[in-house]
């Protein structure tokens, strides 16, 4: 079936993109939950120690949380926790294929996030829109990374491919 090959493809692990100053690459799955309600509690039962982090925060390794609302988190780790429903004060749901990951990095990486969203400076939320897709942001050493939700990942991966050829 030849009608859906002008269709832009979902970026998968290992995908690559540079340009001069910039390397964009789709990075491996990991493990992913969502958690809402008292997410202090959830991260003590879940992962304790992992930080929650806001907009631009560099993880320091595996698990973190990344900061969707006041109540919401999406904790990553090493692999997958196996844990759904109810627990004491929150609720977890599994999202280990739900996100993809790019991550982005080189002298140029400021220069495309700039390009991408007005967002300044720091939030206690890594949410914003970035191209007007949302997505979740967390720095890294050399740049920062992005977790998209799979279906807007090929629209997201396109547009930063074509924005880093013009910054």
């Amino acid at each position: 079936m030849d009608e859906r090959d002008w269709t832009t493809a979902t970026p998968v692990p290992g995908d690559e993109m540079s340009e001069t100053g910039l390397r964009i690459r789709c990075l491996p799955a990991a493990g992913a939950t969502l958690v809402s309600g008292d997410l202090a509690a959830a991260i003590t039962a879940l992962s304790p120690g992992a930080p929650i982090l806001g907009f631009l925060e560099q993880a320091p390794g595996r698990p973190f949380a990344l900061r969707v609302a006041r109540d919401r988190a999406l904790l990553c780790t090493d692999a997958p926790l196996g844990v759904e429903g109810w627990q004491d004060g929150f609720a977890a749901s599994a999202a280990d294929d739900l996100y993809v990951e790019i991550a982005v990095d080189g002298p140029r990486a400021p220069d495309l996030l700039s390009a991408c969203t007005g967002t300044e400076g720091t939030s206690p939320s890594a949410a914003i829109l970035l191209a007007g897709i949302g997505v979740l942001v967390s720095g890294a050493p050399d740049g920062f990374s992005l977790r998209v939700q799979a279906p807007e990942a090929a629209a997201l991966w396109s547009y930063l491919g074509r924005l880093a050829q013009v910054i």
